[in-house]
């Protein structure tokens, strides 16, 4: 049997996903014949944590929460060395002449093919997407609508890309999909989920369809068509919509207010092809604001999220918070400031406390040190303590050299550039706790957002050239609608600058 749960924003999708779970349990379902598929590597594990913690299982007794590659590589009897990542990459690109300033160890983790970061990765990316959408080079560049890179290029990457992972005897998290397929057999599961199942690319539904829904008595795709905003990876929402006959809508958000319900109601009945939904607001009225500029918002307090279509776009709004001294965390980026600096202020501030603290943290303590308070003698010295003793700063200005005190100021201690001091200042001035260790600001492209919630979003509405052109019009609304009902209180949308805008 098949079922589809419909999950609009905030309704509590994983919850009653783990409802499903609890009640198969409790009839005496066999916990290793029950398979929780994610999409992303971090929904599945906290789907996991959840579970453990509501069901009173063992982590090892919930084997199957994983996504679907993680699923292929158990099954397939892959070890980590049998798979193409980091020097590897490095190889490739001295091969065709490309830089790869991805970290190998993203690569896929959260059911993205690969993170764009340099050339290289644009190029392999590509690559990449054109076999789990099932089409070949010339249409995923013809699609892609990147006027930056060049077809040759890309013809030449994909050859020697095949030609040195036969070299190494190495896979790809995609060779992982087509090999699981080709090999046609899965474990048989008494429960199937598939979790985020609107965001499956052609190749990922053909592994569920093919092979692990043929081995699976019951199966519940969940998901929100709403949602579906990964159309540049070749996922197709009526993939999701014609999944099965029987169908539920979750009719109740726990997160998304009236005001907003509203305008997020009317922008997604732009959508031609969608599966129509009746879902209530929370019990708030919530609020609604256009602005020109981030500038008009009060960011001094309260929890905001800011979000852009674009890369680039989140880029600029990150420098201009940083320049009038804002605190935030730039997903995939991290904090504004260093965390090198943050853990050194915080090392700094332990020690003058009067705490002890233990070798392994004073090691990395002494790379940011200043060489004013410090000799290079006395940083080896600190750089080789006991691992089996803690330490004082009492014990550092004895054993060390350190020439520093408790009234010594941070910046005196510490090897910080006078623009990250300046910065620094400014910070405090506003009474941004450095050390907080959650960030009250968070900036973020929509697509990383996706799951995330805040009081206050900022959503800005300029786009992009090759988003406009190279995506449909319903997928366009769809990113939007997932950026407004991220906000809990209140959604404030920026208007568009230039050209390429969102008509909200």
């Amino acid at each position: 049997m098949e079922t589809t749960i419909f999950g609009p924003p905030g309704t509590g999708k994983t919850t009653r996903l783990i409802s499903i779970v609890k009640d198969a349990i409790a009839d005496g379902m066999d916990p290793n014949r029950i398979a929780f598929m994610s999409f992303s590597k971090k929904a599945a594990e906290e789907a996991k944590t959840r579970a453990i913690a509501e069901l009173d299982v063992d982590s090892r007794d919930l084997i199957w929460f994983r996504t679907l590659h993680s699923l292929a590589f158990n099954c397939l009897g892959m070890r980590g060395q049998d798979v193409f990542k980091g020097a590897d990459f490095h190889k490739l690109g001295e091969l065709v002449g490309l830089e790869f300033k991805a970290n190998a160890s993203n690569n896929m983790s959260d059911g993205v093919l690969f993170i764009p970061g340099g050339g290289g990765d644009k190029y392999l990316s590509m690559v990449q997407e054109a076999r789990v959408r099932e089409v070949t080079l010339e249409q995923q560049f013809n699609d892609a609508a990147n006027y930056n890179l060049h077809f040759q290029q890309l013809r030449v990457l994909a050859k020697a890309y095949e030609d040195l992972k036969k070299e190494l005897r190495k896979r790809d998290f995609v060779d992982m999909i087509e090999d699981f397929i080709e090999q046609g057999t899965s474990p048989r599961f008494d429960l199937l989920i598939i979790d985020e199942a609107q965001d499956l690319a052609p190749l990922q539904w053909r592994m569920v369809k093919e092979v692990l829904v043929p081995n699976s008595k019951q199966v519940y795709y969940a998901g929100d068509d709403d949602q579906c905003i990964y159309s540049w990876m070749g996922v197709r929402v009526s993939d999701f919509l014609g999944a099965s006959d029987r169908k539920m809508v979750l009719d109740k958000s726990y997160r998304v207010p009236l005001t907003v319900h509203k305008f997020a109601d009317q922008l997604v009945r732009r959508v031609a092809t969608r599966q129509e939904k009746v879902w209530q607001p929370v019990e708030r009225e919530g609020n609604l604001s256009w602005h020109r500029d981030i500038m008009e918002l009060d960011l001094e307090s309260g929890e905001w999220l800011i979000l852009t279509r674009t890369n680039y776009i989140a880029n600029k709004i990150a420098s201009r918070l940083k320049d009038d001294g804002y605190l935030f965390w730039r997903e995939g980026a991290g904090w504004s400031l260093s965390q090198n600096v943050l853990d050194g202020i915080e090392v700094w501030l332990k020690l003058c406390r009067g705490q002890d603290l233990a070798a392994e943290e004073l090691k990395k303590f002494s790379k940011i040190l200043s060489g004013n308070v410090i000799t290079r003698s006395g940083r080896r010295t600190l750089e080789s303590l006991d691992p089996e003793q803690s330490y004082t700063l009492d014990d550092l200005i004895a054993q060390c050299g350190l020439d520093a005190t408790a009234e010594t100021p941070w910046m005196s201690v510490l090897k910080v550039s006078d623009r990250e001091v300046a910065y620094i200042t400014s910070v405090r001035r506003r009474g941004e706790k450095l050390l907080s260790g959650k960030p009250r600001i968070r900036i973020s492209t929509i697509h990383k957002a996706k799951g995330g919630e805040a009081d206050n979003v900022a959503l800005f509405l300029d786009s992009s050239r090759a988003c406009v052109e190279s995506l449909d019009q319903d997928s366009e609304v769809r990113v939007f609608y997932v950026g407004a009902t991220r906000a809990k209180k209140h959604l404030h949308l920026i208007e568009p600058t230039g050209y390429y805008g969102f008509a909200a």
